[in-house]
């Protein structure tokens, strides 16, 4: 389907046959039979009644056929034809009993033709726009299917473990819990030897500053500063109650992420909606 969707979209973007040949994407003409007549061909032969038709082809396959016309052809529509056929003619041979009375004096697409052209091409069109929003959300740190980027996730759980050494006690109950939230919160799942040793790096005697606070949310997009903040609130409030120190910690945490009052509830509630780990 993708394959798909690309080749249509160069098709749309270089407009002409001549541009678009060079990735084996043509329009051509074709021909369909419709009935057979009583009309005489150039040897007295029973003349066919074709579509003549517009055909888009991609790597030699038929993707799109549009009709276009009428045509008479001695060969059964196989080859060519040897004359167009208007629709006052197609109207003439049925009086007079040449063409099948059940033939439409005019040619063109039905509803089912229609479906085929542009039902293929609003597919490939909305699949399109499907992989460009995917796109976007993943670049914009929106796309929950995937793991989040590595960067971002680290600095959630660089802030997750900070959170946890405000007690200066992190046993392995919380340690397990850092890793659960972790990989619900970014997809990622981190050995619990990583983030011992994340830990162990981690010295809260002097305490951080206001800089400490900046640096965790630089270069982090909202959704997740949003998550960083989950992460620590959900560290604080495992043990259902919250230490002044780790009240502290997520007030100038909130401060350097830039977050504002109603957001900061906003996340608070759903660390405490999220399930426990």
């Amino acid at each position: 389907m993708k394959n798909l969707v690309v080749t249509l979209c160069l098709l749309i973007s270089f407009g002409t046959s001549a541009q678009a040949a060079d990735f084996d994407i043509v329009r051509t003409p074709g021909l369909e039979f419709v009935a057979e007549t009583r009309i005489p061909g150039p040897n007295d032969e029973m003349m066919s009644l074709c579509y003549v038709t517009d055909d888009l082809m991609v790597f030699g396959l038929r993707i799109t056929s549009d009709i276009q016309s009428y045509a008479l052809a001695s060969d059964g529509c196989r080859e060519g034809y040897e004359q167009l056929y208007s629709e006052d003619k197609v109207v003439a041979a049925q009086a007079l009993n040449l063409i099948p009375e059940d033939v439409s004096p005019v040619a063109r697409n039905d509803w089912q033709r229609n479906l085929s052209v542009y039902g293929l091409l609003i597919a490939a069109a909305l699949g399109l726009i499907a992989v460009i929003i995917r796109r976007i959300k993943s670049l914009m740190g929106y796309d929950l299917r995937g793991p989040m980027r590595k960067k971002a996730a680290l600095r959630i759980l660089s802030a997750m473990c900070h959170m946890a050494k405000c007690d200066g006690i992190v046993d392995s109950a919380e340690l397990a819990h850092i890793r659960k939230t972790a990989l619900r919160l970014t997809g990622r799942n981190y050995p619990t030897s990583d983030i011992i040793h994340m830990v162990d790096t981690i010295d809260m005697s002097e305490g951080l500053d206001e800089n400490d606070f900046i640096a965790f949310g630089k270069g982090l997009r909202d959704r997740e500063k949003d998550l960083m903040m989950q992460g620590i609130l959900a560290v604080a409030i495992a043990s259902n109650r919250m230490q002044p120190n780790e009240h502290a910690f997520a007030t100038e945490l909130a401060y350097g992420l830039g977050m504002p009052g109603e957001d900061f509830r906003r996340v608070l509630d759903l660390a405490l909606a999220a399930p426990s780990s």
